[in-house]
């Protein structure tokens, strides 16, 4: 029955495109007998209506299927029972590559198009989106070796910048105090005794670097020749302060973590890419960035690093990326497009994207031979620019169909089922 149906709506089709042929015939010529009106009278009867646009197919081999009666769609080459429903699949037998045929007629009236499956080099790139995020290298954590108490603090405000050099907080520590009292003793005791007393001016130093005086530090104790009550601490590099747990008068320990300062100089850029375009991705790989709120796009870069683990919610991977940041343009967590260029797959069979018919059991395209249509089963492989590599199941030069497929494999599925394709002779 839906065979007949589909032979139907095409020859209704053919009814609509004979009887506009028609009209116009009858605005260029008028019949002068009433044979010739009669004649053009009966003249759509006798049209592509009275022909069948598409036949069933002649195919000697079979194979034995296995299909669900509620969802003709389940098929399958052994018994058992619908995944959907659970009804035990009833046996028949089905025509290998089924095939239908349209006449010319019919196949301008469906607007079927056809492409040819031909080498073609296709470009791989992948758009995403890349977070700004602080570069992990380029943190400094500011801590202290004695326990004391914080007696001057010079940096008061999260994201406060500071350069090299520039004085972070004053402290007070007791063991350190009593440090540099030993120094100055051995000190004092090396010059009298010479090179006698020199190892224990050497343990007495190396103590006071341990317990985090710096090498300024120690040569101002040697000339001043007094201990310093609070010791101050400076800042390795330029950055911004990320973190401050720190403030005037607080007890420290050197666990804590008082200060965070991370350098912007440069910045990373973390992308997440689909896990089904996981195979373009290679370390090294060019990269362009655009920075929408500068107006600045076509930011070169590179992939860097590549994340061995899989997010296992978005079933991504994650890519980063470094962009140098001299004029602090990219900030932590903007939100950047980002394209990646995974080079060139040159001379690989391709068909245009539209004439893949996608199932749960592979993919399919509609092949155009003369009026006959047939159902191929191909393998897939890489997706861009509007075609797909085609690995296997097209021969270079073969038509398949863009427009109108979709009504093609319904026919050609309809012929598989234990009814009859023959369209009706009216």
């Amino acid at each position: 029955m839906r065979a007949h149906y589909f032979a139907w709506l095409l020859s209704v089709s053919a009814i609509g495109l004979s009887a506009q042929q028609h009209d116009s015939h009858q605005h260029d010529t008028h019949p002068d007998t009433a044979q010739d009106i009669e004649s053009t009278k009966l003249a759509p009867k006798q049209s592509a209506v009275t022909q069948s646009a598409i036949t069933e197919s002649v195919l000697p081999q079979t194979v034995q299927l296995y299909s669900c009666p509620m969802h003709p769609h389940i098929q399958q080459h052994e018994p058992g029972n619908c995944p959907i429903c659970g009804m035990t699949l009833v046996a028949k037998s089905a025509p290998m590559n089924a095939q239908v045929q349209v006449n010319g007629a019919m196949q301008q009236a469906l607007a079927i198009r056809t492409a040819t499956a031909e080498p073609r080099t296709l470009w791989r790139f992948i758009e995403t989106f890349a977070q700004v995020q602080y570069p992990e290298d380029a943190i400094h954590h500011s801590h202290i070796r004695a326990e004391g108490w914080i007696e001057q603090l010079y940096v008061r405000s999260l994201g406060q910048r500071v350069r090299a050099g520039e004085k972070l907080f004053s402290y007070y520590a007791p063991d350190l105090l009593v440090a540099q009292d030993d120094y100055l003793q051995a000190l004092s005791v090396s010059q009298q005794n010479g090179s006698r007393s020199a190892n224990l001016l050497q343990r007495a130093e190396t103590r006071l670097r341990l317990l985090g005086l710096t090498d300024k530090d120690i040569k101002q104790l040697q000339q001043s020749r007094q201990s310093q009550y609070q010791i101050t601490v400076y800042a390795h590099q330029d950055g911004i302060v990320t973190m401050l747990n720190v403030r005037d008068g607080m007890y420290i320990r050197p666990g804590d973590t008082l200060m965070e300062i991370t350098s912007l100089q440069q910045v990373w850029l973390t992308a997440d890419v689909p896990e089904a375009q996981q195979s373009w991705l290679r370390q090294g790989m060019a990269a362009e960035v655009d920075i929408p709120s500068q107006h600045i796009s076509g930011i070169e870069t590179q992939v860097d690093f590549i994340y061995p683990a899989l997010d296992a919610q978005s079933r991504t991977s994650k890519v980063r990326m470094t962009l140098d940041n001299p004029q602090q343009q990219l900030q932590p967590n903007m939100l950047l497009p980002v394209r990646l260029y995974g080079g060139a797959l040159k001379d690989v069979l391709a068909v245009p994207r539209d004439a893949v018919l996608l199932s749960g059991t592979g993919s399919r395209v509609i092949v155009q031979e003369g009026d006959n249509f047939s159902v191929r089963k191909i393998t897939t492989g890489n997706s861009a620019q509007g075609y797909v590599q085609v690995l296997s199941g097209l021969a270079e030069g073969e038509q398949v169909v863009v427009s109108g497929q979709f009504l093609l494999d319904a026919e050609a599925g309809l012929s598989q089922l234990p009814v009859s394709t023959a369209a009706h002779q009216h």
